[in-house]
């Protein structure tokens, strides 16, 4: 819903407050309501989906495939698909680029190692059925949940083979499956996040709905792994219904502000997630 100027403004006044009035009611670091499901598509190694109460709705498959690893750029490839865009608009190919240079860079890619000369890479497809705010965070979320969910076949043959030909075998038995993080020698498997942050005053946001972000003044984008902030870092314009009319400068104050605000709740965050899978049945639907 496009807000008139009378609405913007008073909105804006509420969020520029001290004491900050968001239109729900949340605190300043809450999420919206999420209903989430993983382990539901049968024909991929892992699978989630992310549903808001406003109708906002993502889907995340993960499927791998074994490959000489030397012959790889990278072993995860991430693909966004959303109704009514091109594949190559500047909107899909940002989230895209965030998502990507996310896991990249932010990702055990030992985990995927499989023996001497081959890995598993993995295709993360993710559809953005419907949504009404910037929806990188929740494709973020759909996509930490899936990779939480992944199961890979367990590898029987020899890890190392530098002097044979032949491609690695597996066990036949799906009961046999390890997770992704059980591969994973560190202690927890914790897949990066993408935080969206919006800026009102000296007041910052976790989360903006669609009506917020027609107000903010600047958008943060921050990426939480291995328990602290990491790479990228960067502003952007959010909102999907405005061009952002009290758009500002951002400054440093504000940067180290959404960091320190980061690293205060992002792991309650990764817990409650957590929390969700572990609570999840396996009766397969979803409808």
């Amino acid at each position: 819903m496009i807000l008139s100027p009378a609405e913007r403004s008073y909105l804006y006044d509420s969020l520029a407050k001290d004491e900050l009035i968001r239109p729900d009611a949340r605190a300043d670091y809450q999420f919206r309501p999420i209903e989430v499901k993983t382990s539901f598509l049968p024909s991929s190694n892992g699978s989630a989906r992310v549903r808001l109460t406003d109708g906002s709705e993502i889907i995340t498959s993960i499927k791998s495939k074994v490959v000489l690893a030397a012959e790889e750029k990278s072993l995860i490839e991430c693909d966004i698909d959303i109704p009514g865009f091109r594949d190559d608009s500047n909107f899909v190919a940002n989230l895209k680029y965030n998502m990507t240079s996310l896991l990249n860079k932010s990702f055990p890619f030992e985990s995927l190692k499989l023996t001497s000369k081959y890995a598993f890479k993995l295709f993360i497809d993710c559809v953005v059925i419907s949504y009404s705010s910037f929806p990188l965070t929740f494709i973020s979320i759909a996509c930490y949940l899936a990779l939480k969910s992944t199961k890979l076949p367990k590898l029987i043959s020899d890890v190392n083979d530098e002097e044979t030909a032949e491609q690695p075998l597996f066990s036949d038995d799906w009961e046999n499956a390890q997770y992704l993080g059980d591969l994973n020698d560190s202690k927890s498997f914790n897949p990066p996040l993408i935080i969206v942050i919006g800026v009102v005053g000296k007041n910052l946001l976790f989360d903006p709905s669609a009506e917020e972000e027609q107000v903010l003044e600047n958008g943060i984008i921050i990426s939480w792994y291995n328990n602290d902030i990491s790479t990228p870092i960067h502003n952007l314009n959010f909102s999907v219904h405005s061009n952002m009319p009290n758009y500002k400068g951002l400054s440093q104050q504000m940067i180290m502000k959404s960091i320190l605000m980061a690293r205060k709740h992002c792991a309650n965050i990764v817990k409650a997630l957590d929390q969700a899978i572990e609570e999840q049945t396996d009766d397969g639907v979803i409808f």
